[in-house]
């Protein structure tokens, strides 16, 4: 494979990885506003934040209309990215590679994890269950981010240390 072939390959596979991340930020965030649409209609954000003791800062942020997932969804878009594109080259290479393998290690598993819960109907702590699409979200951002953050991560790797 040529290398203005790879490259080409290694973009693509970073836009797939950071936009697979659009739809779960683009739910969370209008959650976060207050939206209802695909949640359990017993169920609130904040209320859940707080039962499982997220940090104050956290609760604010989801009363003010930011969720603090969705927010880490954009770094995980942007990293994907830097380590596709050139400008990622700026960087400290392992302020890009650490957070990228312990990513796809831990997102591609959790999202085929999620995928099972979510063919079986249930969820991990049988609670109530969110609707279907919403579930396909969560395993497109998940499965899709891990893998282009090991595909990515593999490339930046041989690009920057031959």
């Amino acid at each position: 494979m040529s290398f203005s072939l790879q490259t080409r390959v290694v973009r693509r596979v970073g836009w797939a990885g950071a936009l697979s991340l659009a739809p779960y930020a683009t739910i969370k965030t209008y959650w976060a506003c207050g939206g209802r649409a695909g949640m359990p209609p017993e169920w609130e954000m904040v209320a859940e934040f707080r039962k499982n003791g997220a940090p104050s800062a956290v609760i604010w942020m989801e009363r003010h209309g930011l969720d603090f997932t969705a927010l880490l969804a954009a770094v995980g878009a942007v990293l994907v990215l830097a380590l596709a594109w050139d400008w990622g080259r700026r960087l400290p290479s392992l302020s890009l590679l650490i957070p990228a393998w312990s990513g796809a290690v831990f997102f591609v598993p959790y999202g085929l994890l999620a995928a099972v819960f979510a063919l079986a109907g249930g969820s991990a702590d049988d609670g109530p269950s969110l609707t279907p699409w919403i579930a396909v979200a969560g395993v497109l951002a998940f499965c899709g981010v891990g893998g282009s953050l090991g595909v990515c991560a593999w490339s930046y790797r041989r690009r920057t240390h031959p």
